[in-house]
């Protein structure tokens, strides 16, 4: 049920191998993606500030944006009104929630959490340099840390004790996305 309305929004938009941008970006590993991200696709502004400000695609944020794309994100070039019906919403959203496995997602979204809300010091991918380079890099933590005890800091606050480090806390879901990401680093 969920491709067959999708058909609807497959004019702007590609998913799948070989999938190319169009009138709006490609779909591929779409969820736990940063809002704006693509590189080599030209988001309005305000999708590109709401990603840079943290919003990650979930399925409970697509489902939002899909049902009102211009309320949800206003400043959005995507010129869909939207899905007006709400189980046909529920029904695109797990559609393409089917082309992915949860550990995808997980992954990615922990990504882009860390990416946004601590690439400011920390480097945060399997080879960059962080901005601070008394900042550990995340992909040596595992040797400090078992990083899947991580998860009740991260939810209660996470503060290292440095007066610099502003204090981070993230619901469950996004704890467990913040770990699953640090173990793909490993």
């Amino acid at each position: 049920m969920g491709a067959e309305v999708f058909a609807r929004c497959a004019i702007c938009h590609e998913i799948g191998p070989g999938a190319g941008n169009r009138q709006g970006p490609q779909l591929n590993e779409l969820l736990g993606r940063r809002a704006g991200d693509l590189p080599d696709f030209s988001y309005s502004e305000a999708l590109r500030e709401a990603g840079q400000n943290g919003l990650v695609w979930t399925a409970e944020t697509l489902a939002e944006f899909i049902a009102r794309p211009r309320h949800f994100e206003p400043g959005s070039r995507m010129i869909f009104r939207g899905l007006r019906n709400p189980a046909e919403v529920e029904d695109v959203v797990a559609y393409l929630v089917s082309l992915e496995t949860p550990d995808q997602v997980a992954s990615r979204t922990g990504k882009a959490l860390v990416e946004t809300y601590c690439g400011a010091c920390h480097a945060t991918g399997s080879e960059d340099l962080g901005p601070h380079a008394e900042a550990p890099a995340f992909r040596d933590l595992h040797h400090r840390y078992d990083v899947g005890d991580l998860a009740e800091a991260l939810v209660e606050g996470l503060s290292s004790g440095h007066p610099d480090m502003p204090e981070f806390e993230f619901d469950p879901d996004q704890a467990e996305a913040v770990i699953a990401y640090l173990k793909s680093l490993e």
